[in-house]
């Protein structure tokens, strides 16, 4: 009993995983159509890749529910959404503008020069990267 409640457990945890990551890629699609039509084809791929694994799992109560080929076709389709993720954070990040990166942040760079200190409270809260 313990160990179908652990099933449970990981397939509804699985099956939270990839909504937060259908919802991201819905968004990446959505974002994605300023770039070229190589790239905003590549999100589409990836968002109707999450949906079809969400459809192949949405009907198991167990992971004794889906047979091998449709667990090693999810999870051969998890490892290209990823690839394709990096393939565009990566050329995003070599041919956006950095204005478009740096977004509403970028007029307090040129306000503050590095000499200059900067009041962090304004910052609270914010992500940084790097």
């Amino acid at each position: 009993l313990a160990a179908l409640q652990v099933e449970a457990r990981t397939l509804a945890m699985l099956r939270g995983l990839l909504r937060q990551l259908h919802a991201a890629c819905t968004r990446l699609a959505a974002g994605a159509r300023v770039l070229p039509s190589s790239m905003q084809e590549t999100a589409g791929h990836v968002r109707h890749g999450v949906e079809g694994v969400q459809a192949s799992l949405s009907r198991a109560r167990s992971f004794h529910d889906l047979s091998g080929l449709v667990l090693a076709q999810s999870r051969e389709t998890v490892m290209r959404a990823q690839l394709s993720i990096d393939e565009l954070l990566e050329y995003v990040g070599q041919h956006a503008p950095l204005p478009w990166l740096v977004g509403p942040f970028a007029p307090a760079l040129v306000e503050y020069p590095e000499d200059v200190p900067v009041e962090m409270a304004k910052w609270e809260g914010c992500i940084t990267i790097g």
